[in-house]
């Protein structure tokens, strides 16, 4: 019952409070600049829940949406206009590396991820130079996020679409079923006649590829791309992932889990500008919330003896 319904009743009570305390906040202006704001986190919240879903976890997200914005911006001139569509293209192609190795060589999908956000980090800064520059004006897709459709940021009508088209391979197709089963137990799956290497490689495509459209994201607004520009959002996307009542544990949670806790994230750092939390403390409260939300979501039967 705490999984189903708690995050939901944090978020409306997270808002009910930050409106109370600012009025402001909660206005149709300041609401659609905060859709804006999250959607980064939101999109990275999403794709890191595949992994976890199944058992593992992704914490090369960061470093993705960070070399996003420096390959939009060294590939143009080879690329022109669809640089963007390429790059997510490369990302998912990343991605399902990651996951075939993770799973073909059978190593800890924490170390590998792990190792691949410092390769990712490395490769931002020597694309770069270590420097920030302006996002090319004639890229299509970055140019299109950074509009708006009836008043709505295009970055949250994208993001809508995605949980939209995700949440259906989740719900209504065998892969999401067979995602679920790896989760409650993987042995099970195996003998059950579930391809474990391809739906891992799978889930690992789709966080790459949600976590290079939050770098698109984030360009968009910024229109300047940085090496580190996503950096500060890794724990933001784990604490997210498990906030909304996805277990660390695998097997237990979905899209709409996944979107609250974006949600409440994303409004945690509006409440703690709020109740005037330096930004050099934010992270403080981000790890409390970690702890806390593994706490309750974690299924200590399934795992046996906590390692």
């Amino acid at each position: 019952m705490i999984r189903n319904a708690g995050p939901l009743l944090f978020l409306l009570f997270l808002v009910a409070g930050s409106a109370i305390i600012a009025p402001g906040v909660v206005q149709f202006d300041s609401l659609l600049s905060f859709l804006s704001d999250a959607a980064p986190v939101i999109a990275l919240v999403i794709g890191g829940t595949f992994p976890i879903l199944a058992g593992s976890i992704d914490l090369s997200v960061a470093g993705i949406a960070s070399v996003t914005g420096v390959l939009v911006v060294v590939l143009n001139p080879v690329l022109g206009p669809w640089t963007s569509v390429a790059v997510v293209l490369l990302a998912l192609l990343f991605g399902a590396m990651q996951g075939f190795v993770h799973t073909w060589l059978q190593l800890p999908s924490f170390i590998v991820t792990l190792a691949t956000l410092s390769i990712l980090s490395g490769v931002a800064l020597l694309l770069s130079n270590a420097t920030a520059e302006p996002i090319p004006s004639d890229d299509v897709l970055v140019g299109m996020l950074g509009n708006a459709l009836a008043g709505v940021p295009d970055t949250a009508v994208v993001l809508a679409v995605m949980v939209a088209l995700l949440g259906l391979l989740l719900r209504f197709t065998r892969i999401g079923r067979d995602i679920y089963a790896i989760g409650a137990g993987e042995r099970a799956a195996l003998m059950s006649g579930v391809h474990v290497l391809a739906i891992r490689t799978l889930l690992f495509a789709i966080s790459a590829g949600c976590a290079a459209m939050a770098g698109l994201f984030l360009v968009s607004v910024t229109s300047f791309s940085s090496p580190t520009l996503a950096g500060n959002l890794l724990l933001l996307s784990i604490v997210g992932v498990v906030v909304g009542g996805t277990a660390i544990s695998g097997g237990v949670g979905g899209l709409f889990a996944a979107v609250v806790g974006g949600l409440i994230t994303s409004w945690l750092r509006v409440v703690a500008v709020i109740v005037g939390v330096v930004p050099t403390a934010q992270n403080i409260i981000f790890g409390v919330a970690a702890l806390l939300a593994v706490a309750v979501t974690t299924d200590r039967k399934k795992l046996g003896v906590i390692k």
